[in-house]
């Protein structure tokens, strides 16, 4: 008897074609998923089981024959493409307003400061899943300089597997991340002009820990200091990490 192969819902996606979040949707309306966990349906019929990741945290992963049928049986069809491809690179995507968080194996906010700008600056990352921060600073920097750093050590935190909203109050990082960064890329490290980006050293840091992903990378621009209360705790700690720069006086 051939042994059982199991799927995360990124690699269903991939299947048809679709983000791991649209796959949550048609396996919640099929009556196999919860939130972010499997019904118990899903788990007594062995259509889904149970997996911990190193720090902890359980995901779910899906019976594939069985369940890339239930998925047919419901018209979707398989991308031929896209299933040949095996696991997907990163890819990173704005999104108006991902509000289904379940879909996503960990959600982290990020965000940057800078005192003067430029002056002494902080970074800081919040895990929305599972409470952890993170947070540091360096004497010398920009806005931006701040906001780059929080998403590197942010990519760096999340691990490269897991399905992954980062949330994020700078739609320059952002741009950076999904357009602009691919563009220099291509030119050789260059922006249209032919002058090089700013921050490269940050930049290429950042794009080489998305191209080695493996799991689904969407982004989320937050409205800062409007109330998002992990955008806001974000921002507390950048604050405070350019602070302690300043007063120790290293990086």
């Amino acid at each position: 008897m051939a042994a059982k192969t199991w799927s995360t819902q990124t690699e269903l996606g991939t299947r048809f074609g679709l983000t791991a979040r649209q796959i949550g949707v048609h396996l919640s309306e099929l009556g196999l998923k919860d939130g972010s966990r499997a019904t118990e349906k899903a788990l007594a019929e062995e259509l889904a089981t149970d997996r911990t990741m190193r720090d902890g945290t359980v995901f779910y992963v899906w019976h594939t024959d069985r369940v890339v049928a239930l998925l047919a049986a419901r018209g979707l069809e398989p991308d031929a493409a896209a299933a040949g491809a095996g696991r997907p690179k990163s890819r990173a995507k704005t999104d108006a307003a991902p509000r289904d968080t379940s879909a996503y194996g960990k959600v982290v906010a990020t965000d940057g400061s800078a005192l003067g700008n430029p002056g002494p600056t902080g970074w800081a990352w919040v895990d929305q899943t599972t409470g952890e921060t993170g947070s540091g600073g360096l004497p010398h920097g920009t806005n931006n300089i701040g906001e780059l750093l929080a998403l590197l050590e942010a990519l760096r935190h999340a691990g490269r597997e897991v399905d992954l909203l980062v949330r994020a109050d700078s739609q320059y990082v952002i741009n950076i991340a999904t357009t602009w960064a691919k563009g220099w890329q291509r030119r050789g490290w260059r922006k249209g002009d032919g002058k090089v980006p700013e921050n490269l050293e940050i930049v290429q840091a950042i794009m080489a820990e998305l191209e080695a992903r493996t799991g689904l990378t969407d982004f989320e621009w937050v409205r800062g200091h409007n109330g998002d209360v992990h955008n806001e705790q974000a921002d507390v700690l950048a604050v405070a990490a350019a602070r302690a720069a300043t007063a120790a006086g290293v990086r």
